[in-house]
């Protein structure tokens, strides 16, 4: 028979270890089940998904309300505007630009002339175009008077509008040798300032392409006459002419162009004025320039300003900047219409 000895200190388990009745080795515990758990603070991706896991529902109801609130906007917006185009008589569809009209050529390809195919291959050329009315007496003029005067305004058209000295040669002379000698400083000073484009045609030196003088210059218009009494009281002959004139650009490869591309078009308004003789001193007697208007269509805005013609610029794309809202060469359009420069 065994006995224990009581005073014999027990058997003390081995750190990390567990003992069991039956007398298996010790297990070991893993030092991750001994150890407390660590927390993970939540990266800024974590935390947008937790956001959206709990807001995502309202966050897409709302953009949902945002859509559909501008849809209705939309669709009321375009309910309005087909309903004005339905009152107003004007297409549903928008219109597609037209594209521009084909220059006439021979079988060769080679343009048939710079103003056929443009409003302008009706008009008489040069001098042709200045039909004069009948002269009849008026007021205190006789006929003959009234003649004379209409006779010094057509010298002053052709020497103003036509003439190579003015139109090319800048040389304003003969045209003012035509005007009354207390005009022309006025004339002179418009002539400096660049403001006599309206009454008078200076093609710009620095032109390119230049104008070409053998396409001569194609005109229409009117001329009418009145007696009347200027601003100062005195009796004249108001004589109104109203053209168009029409001068052709060297444009290189002209037939790659729609019809009328190398024209510039003046269309302007000068009132003349013819005292009685017996009303002013021989200085002031004979042709005066009262009023003038004009506007310009396809030309350059930097000659313009300096008083000179030059063909309107492209850009490298071969896009026109902009020109005249109207036509010019209607009848209804005055000068000054659509005026860009």
């Amino acid at each position: 028979m065994t006995t224990t000895d009581p005073s014999a200190p027990a058997a003390t388990p081995a750190p990390n270890s567990v003992s069991d009745a039956a007398g298996e080795p010790p297990v070991r515990i893993p030092d991750w089940m001994r150890e407390p758990r660590t927390e993970h603070p939540p990266t800024g991706s974590e935390r947008l998904r937790l956001v959206w896991e709990e807001h995502g529902g309202k966050v897409l109801g709302g953009i949902g309300g945002i859509v559909a609130l501008g849809l209705v906007v939309v669709l009321a917006v375009s309910g309005m505007t087909f309903r004005q185009r339905v009152h107003d008589g004007e297409p549903l569809l928008p219109r597609r630009d037209r594209t521009a009209a084909a220059r006439p050529t021979d079988a060769s390809g080679n343009s048939l002339g710079v103003y056929v195919g443009t409003p302008a291959e009706s008009f008489a050329a040069g001098a042709d175009a200045i039909e004069l009315p009948a002269a009849t007496a008026a007021g205190p003029f006789t006929a003959k008077q009234v003649a004379n005067a209409l006779d010094q305004v057509r010298q002053a058209l052709v020497a103003a509008r036509l003439a190579p000295s003015m139109v090319a040669a800048d040389e304003p002379g003969p045209f003012l040798a035509l005007l009354a000698e207390d005009n022309r400083d006025e004339v002179r000073a418009d002539l400096a300032d660049g403001a006599s484009l309206n009454y008078a045609t200076r093609i710009d030196p620095d032109a390119n392409p230049g104008w070409v003088r053998d396409d001569g210059v194609r005109a229409k218009g009117t001329v009418s006459f009145r007696a009347t009494t200027d601003a100062d009281g005195f009796r004249v002959v108001e004589i109104t002419t109203s053209f168009l004139w029409v001068y052709s650009f060297d444009l290189w490869q002209a037939q790659k162009y729609p019809p009328g591309t190398e024209l510039v078009t003046i269309r302007d308004r000068v009132v003349w004025h013819l005292p009685h003789p017996d009303d002013v001193l021989p200085a002031s007697r004979g042709l005066w320039v009262a009023e003038a208007a004009s506007t310009v269509q396809n030309a350059d805005c930097a000659a313009i300003r300096r008083g000179y013609l030059a063909l309107e610029k492209k850009d490298r794309l071969g896009i026109p900047t902009p020109g005249p809202t109207g036509d010019v060469y209607q009848p209804d359009w005055r000068p000054g219409d659509g005026e860009e420069c």
